[in-house]
């Protein structure tokens, strides 16, 4: 019985770790598809789509069919959240700029710190909402920034998880070339998942 659970163990870091490297891979080819610029966010997209359907326990899901039909079908509107995004994050980082080395004032900076901040807690909740509902492109912005200030808890452990993903890459660079984008999307995706769930539940009980 303990070898059979031996056994059961290996074969599950096996599968798991099968995920992590296929996933990558496939986002890695189409974002090279789409000529990396036009492929980068309906890939990353469509990686969140498989992560979710895998972590909602729906293990044995086909990844490279729901890869592929994510990515064919939110191509455009990826794009058009990802270039939004892109855009707001140039002219934060131009303010930023102008205000370290001209402005040099201290509220303006701290407060152009804190809308970064917010930016950043926006960013890394619209993935898996962009999975999650239908949504016109501006209100996909609006419910991931919504969503990050009403679960804080969640907004901060997924900054704590990037500072460890990281660390893992600078310890072990390997991981990021064989694994990256699935060791990023699958703690962002399980937390903003436990995220949904607090901000459903509370709009049932209001209803």
């Amino acid at each position: 019985m303990q070898l059979q659970g031996a056994f059961q163990w290996v074969f599950n870091v096996g599968n798991w770790l099968y995920k992590f490297l296929f996933l990558h891979l496939l986002w890695i080819m189409f974002t090279l598809l789409g000529l990396g610029v036009f492929g980068i966010f309906p890939a990353t997209f469509a990686l969140f789509s498989v992560t979710q359907k895998i972590i909602n326990e729906d293990t044995d899901t086909p990844i490279f069919r729901n890869f592929v039909n994510a990515y064919k079908r939110d191509f455009v509107s990826a794009n058009l959240v990802g270039l939004l995004m892109v855009v707001i994050g140039v002219f934060f980082y131009v303010d930023f700029v102008v205000s370290k080395q001209f402005l040099q004032n201290f509220f303006i900076h701290f407060i152009l710190m804190l809308m970064i901040l917010l930016y950043t807690f926006t960013l890394l909740f619209l993935f898996p909402v962009f999975v999650r509902y239908e949504l016109k492109t501006f209100y996909y912005l609006k419910q991931s920034f919504l969503i990050a200030i009403a679960q804080p808890l969640e907004s901060i452990a997924m900054i704590f998880c990037l500072f460890c993903i990281y660390f893992l890459f600078s310890v072990i660079p390997l991981t990021l070339i064989f694994a990256g984008s699935s060791l990023f999307a699958f703690p962002i995706s399980w937390l903003a998942l436990q995220a949904f769930k607090k901000v459903e539940e509370k709009n049932q009980l209001s209803n």
